[in-house]
């Protein structure tokens, strides 16, 4: 089993709000190149942390892999998601604990209330990262349209402590 991290779908959003500013001629074809990228990725096997900001939960379900959500900004109504049976728990936050170590898993980076732990996070799309180094995106326009293992996202934070 292979940990993965991922947010901002968007899936079935408007066109001009998100698939045209990530470069995608329709929706449909944002929708299909994430849905791709994931597949390529997660097998049923796989847990997959979702930072927030689904859309349709429609394109979201036939996805493998068993599915934690972190709520963002857009996940509303918030009954709708905790009540589809898609995911195996739902929170605003939560503290990961990893083999690595702990990581305070959010949507909004802003909303990071603890100075003492990394925090991986979604919302902030193709914008510059966080200027403080313990942050780190997993907006999928920042990370080839789909998740990212675990052993990325701590390659991730290591060369944003590096400086790199």
């Amino acid at each position: 089993m292979t940990l993965f991290f991922v947010a901002d779908m968007h899936f079935g959003s408007p066109y001009r709000s998100y698939a045209k500013p990530r470069g995608f001629a329709t929706t449909g074809a944002m929708n299909a190149a994430i849905a791709e990228a994931w597949r390529s990725r997660v097998t049923e096997e796989d847990t997959v942390w979702i930072l927030g900001d689904v859309g349709d939960l429609d394109s979201l379900a036939p996805l493998p892999g068993t599915k934690h959500l972190i709520f963002g900004n857009d996940d509303t109504p918030r009954a709708a998601f905790r009540d589809s049976g898609l995911f195996a728990s739902h929170a605003m936050s939560h503290v990961l604990e990893t083999g690595w170590g702990s990581i305070l898993l959010i949507h909004i980076p802003k909303a990071a209330k603890r100075s003492d732990l990394p925090v991986l996070h979604g919302h902030t799309h193709a914008a510059p990262d966080e200027p403080d180094a313990r942050f780190v995106s997993v907006s999928v326009d920042k990370t080839g349209w789909g998740p990212i293992s675990l052993e990325e996202v701590v390659e991730r934070f290591k060369a944003r402590a590096a400086g790199c």
